[in-house]
């Protein structure tokens, strides 16, 4: 073979290479994909809210569980008692303010009777202070109905005030009242309480860190047990910065987990993140005062990974996922672009 022809032939495989590599290229851009993924979902850690042994644990650990399933249940005893005396304290509570009220109702009829003998006063004033002083009757008899007028008005004075007194220890009436509201308020409390030691699933999901047998004590805020929510499924993949410019919010993706070969999951992209922690940023203070800048090497510098969330589209039930599982996703970048995530990110 002449040495024209072997030129010839690595240039057209130049060409070739060069081509394929063009493709290849643009390819990856209208379709990126990565196999750094996971199945991710939420995680609801369950706390006790009330403290108290358990008495009924009707659950298993890795056990499926629906929204409003008992979990587990603390001894009511002692908040069944704080309710009981809660609604008894409502009910003296009421009783007393019935009483404040009579009180009341007794010192506005005491009011209304010594307004009638103030009437009663000044009328007789009326007739006896014109005969008195052309001297048709005795002073005496003057006298005697001024000091009648006096006591009646002094006798609706006190009756005013000590029916003050009494609007003032009743204060508002019925369920208005503040002693009534304040004893109410402290039987919803004990309630509030009491169903405190019912606790169920607030998600569907899978039981998972049972860390509890009944009898187990509970405390307040301590770490029960947690639920994987079934409901929020997704894929969490990490692409590269540079994969990231045909990405959009809605576009159709295909998911392939290791644990069920063959099997394509559909999904949408949900969005993409935002930002990622930089462990080595410059402007870092070290032990010593001064900035804590890693060396780097210029001409190596990997692309920054950026998460990409995707959600699962007509899952399969019967292929049942774990948080954590691995995957690898491929991301049609040609499908629709959501023009409100394109603004936000221009």
């Amino acid at each position: 073979m002449n040495r024209a022809r072997r030129i010839g032939i690595i240039a057209v495989t130049m060409a070739v290479a060069a081509i394929l590599v063009a493709l290849y290229h643009r390819h990856s851009e209208r379709y990126p994909s990565t196999d750094d993924a996971y199945v991710d979902a939420d995680v609801v850690g369950i706390v006790a809210q009330v403290a108290g042994p358990i008495v009924n644990l009707p659950i298993e650990d890795n056990q499926a569980v629906g929204a409003g399933d008992l979990l587990f249940e603390i001894d009511p005893r002692p908040f069944v008692i704080a309710v009981e005396k809660a609604r008894a304290e409502l009910d003296k509570t009421g009783q007393n303010v019935s009483a404040l009220a009579d009180q009341v109702a007794s010192a506005e009829a005491q009011v209304q009777e010594a307004t009638a003998r103030l009437r009663l006063a000044q009328t007789q004033w009326r007739r006896v202070e014109p005969l008195a002083k052309v001297g048709a009757i005795p002073f005496q008899d003057r006298d005697k109905a001024r000091a009648g007028l006096d006591d009646a008005r002094a006798g609706l004075a006190d009756a005013r005030a000590q029916l003050t007194k009494a609007q003032h220890q009743l204060g508002e009436s019925g369920e208005d009242n503040a002693d009534v509201r304040a004893a109410l308020a402290q039987l919803q409390g004990a309630e509030l309480q009491l169903s405190y030691t019912r606790v169920v699933a607030p998600v569907n999901g899978y039981v998972t860190d049972l860390a509890l047998s009944p009898g187990s004590y509970a405390n307040v805020g301590s770490p029960i047990l947690s639920l994987v929510n079934t409901d929020s499924w997704r894929i969490v993949a990490y692409l590269k910065e540079t994969q990231l410019r045909e990405i959009r919010t809605g576009q159709s993706t295909r998911v392939y987990l290791p644990a069920y070969s063959r099997v394509r999951f559909d999904g949408l992209v949900q969005g993409i993140g935002w930002g990622v922690e930089q462990p080595d940023s410059e402007g870092e203070v070290g032990p010593d005062g001064v900035p804590s800048v890693s060396p780097t090497v210029d001409w190596v510098r990997m692309a920054q990974r950026f998460p990409v969330r995707i959600t699962f589209v007509n899952r399969d039930p019967n292929h049942l996922l774990r948080k954590g599982m691995r995957a690898a996703v491929r991301i049609d970048a040609t499908g629709d672009v959501d023009s409100k995530d394109e603004g936000r990110g221009s």
